[in-house]
């Protein structure tokens, strides 16, 4: 796509590493000059067939982005069509997403201070935590949940600023009592942080399979290499069936009770 103007933003240029599901670029505001500060991610392309789920999904994350108030979530700032190119324009995190910062690209996986795991899944704890709370009123002053999930909860849509702010992006995946069912993709999501349930099919995502990939995320930081990396698809499925936070070889020395308590709860099937 040749670059052009979006609404009031300026596309600069295509984010490298971009989903193949979506093209994202840094953008900035035309009454801010000089500021890169935005992120416009477009419809994600695909067969004429599928383009009434691909919409739904997308209006369906734009909704959310926009009832979402909290610091670790993009803000959303605009929405629309222009060109027959639709589009949303978030927050742009400067800095790294935590697959890098952990050595996922590369050939050695790292792991990080604990304080700074800790520090990490208190953010995304807090984020998940509203996410899972939002709630619409009715006129009657009652609140009716929306029963959101992120559904996608992995290193790679987790940002650490140079700031030290924590975001968790990509809602692409998400599910809420928003997304008409016809247009629900429940499968989705990274295989390696899905919880057993969801693998076997015994179960949907719930406020339990996200504390799951949470806690992945969380030994994987404390450990320093990857809980259910295997060969292909099919392997990573079967490790995580046979997973058994107990054994021995899976747990991670040195942390204090309450915080292998917190890994152990959430990893144990």
């Amino acid at each position: 796509m040749e670059l052009r103007n979006l609404g009031r933003y300026r596309l600069l240029r295509r984010l490298e590493g971009s989903p193949s599901r979506s093209e994202l670029f840094l953008a900035a505001h035309e009454e801010e000059e000089g500021a890169v500060r935005y992120v416009v991610k477009l419809l994600p392309p695909g067969p004429e067939e599928t383009l009434p789920t691909r919409m739904a999904l997308f209006e369906h994350e734009a909704k959310l982005l926009r009832a979402i108030n909290h610091p670790s979530v993009p803000t959303l700032h605009g929405f629309g069509t222009q060109d027959g190119v639709t589009y949303m324009v978030m927050d742009y995190v400067d800095g790294v997403d935590l697959a890098r910062l952990l050595g996922h690209d590369g050939d050695e996986a790292l792991a990080l201070d604990k304080e700074l795991v800790v520090y990490i899944a208190a953010q995304l704890a807090s984020a998940l935590h509203h996410l899972h709370d939002m709630a619409e009123e009715e006129e009657d002053g009652s609140a009716n949940p929306v029963d959101a999930l992120h559904r996608d909860l992995c290193p790679a849509n987790v940002f650490v600023s140079l700031d030290g702010d924590v975001v968790l992006g990509d809602f692409g995946a998400a599910g809420s009592r928003w997304l008409a069912a016809e247009h629900d993709t429940k499968t989705a999501g990274h295989t390696a942080y899905k919880a057993p349930e969801r693998i076997t099919g015994a179960g949907e995502a719930n406020v339990g399979t996200e504390l799951f990939a949470l806690a992945t995320m969380m030994w994987e930081m404390l450990r320093g290499e990857r809980c259910f990396a295997a060969e292909d698809e099919l392997k990573t499925m079967d490790a995580i069936v046979r997973f058994d936070i107990s054994n021995s070889k899976s747990r991670i020395t040195g942390l204090s009770s309450k915080l292998s308590e917190i890994v152990r709860r959430n990893l144990d099937r």
